[in-house]
């Protein structure tokens, strides 16, 4: 065998196994996020629910009655590689005006699952958490809203206009396309382009989880369809996954009603952080006039 063959098989091989890893970064969060909030930390009194998605995976979740919620109830869905505790830090403010429902995606938290898919899977168990609404406590329907934060927010995009129930959503940092959002993320962390890093790494995650459509999860193409359903759409200006201008795009891709806020100096999932009161009161004002 000449030199050049060699050396050929020994990159194909290595950008191969190259992209196998990157397909897991996306199946298996790096940074997972281990469950240490938990609502007796704020003072909230809370019930442990736990129930099936149609493909038969556990999903565990808290119910957190407010004591002024007059049946306003929240769906709350949490980012990728977080879990519900981690979004209660967030948002535990809005404990007093709403019942809050969180639950851990697949894969993370106290659920059961063995990857995640960055909302393709993901939406059985927004379905599956509607369903225990349902059936559990159908009194939370008749004022019901959603707040997502980034791949809450992306899921919630074309989840809720599959459900009718829902009142109005708050969406921070949602993702426009799956496949932007990977090559986003790899540039970020790994400065390799699109062709053939990126790529690559998609078909090998279509083989991975064994669906060809896995990574063809497009919110931009949802969003409009939750209309005439009020939305709140949150970004942060200093955010270098869901850029604001990505955000911006997907806002400009709704249909009225519609608000915007753009958070100044805010990275991704700090929108919180960097505004304190604003945010609290932007987005109560917002859920209280609407549910």
């Amino acid at each position: 065998m000449s030199i050049w063959f060699l050396l050929t098989l020994f990159l194909a091989s290595t950008l191969i196994a190259l992209c196998y890893w990157g397909a897991g970064i996306v199946l298996y969060p790096p940074k997972m996020s281990q469950l240490e909030i938990f609502p007796e930390q704020f003072g909230l009194r809370y019930e442990k629910v736990s129930f099936k998605t149609s493909d038969g995976v556990t999903l565990r979740g808290w119910f957190i009655r407010g004591e002024n919620s007059q049946g306003r109830t929240l769906l709350m869905c949490h980012g990728w590689g977080d879990n519900k505790g981690e979004l209660l830090g967030l948002t535990h403010f809005l404990a007093a005006d709403f019942d809050l429902f969180y639950f851990d995606n697949r894969s993370h938290g106290e659920s059961e699952g063995h990857f995640c898919t960055l909302g393709f899977h993901e939406l059985k168990d927004f379905d599956a958490a509607m369903d225990f609404l349902r059936a559990r406590k159908p009194e939370c329907l008749a004022r019901l809203g959603v707040f997502g934060l980034s791949m809450g927010a992306a899921i919630a995009c074309v989840a809720v206009p599959q459900h009718p129930e829902i009142k109005a959503a708050v969406l921070e940092s949602p993702f426009t396309d799956y496949r932007q959002v990977v090559r986003q993320y790899t540039w970020n962390h790994f400065k390799l382009p699109h062709f053939p890093f990126v790529w690559l790494t998609l078909w090998m995650l279509r083989l991975r989880v064994g669906d060809p459509n896995v990574d063809d999860y497009r919110p931009i193409q949802h969003v409009a369809q939750i209309a005439p359903r009020p939305i709140l759409v949150i970004g942060g200006s200093a955010d270098d996954l869901m850029r604001e201008a990505d955000v911006r795009a997907l806002y400009a891709a709704a249909s009225q009603p519609k608000q915007l806020w753009i958070v100044p100096d805010a990275g991704h999932a700090e929108c919180h952080e960097i505004a304190g009161l604003e945010y609290e009161t932007r987005v109560a004002n917002f859920l209280n006039k609407h549910l």
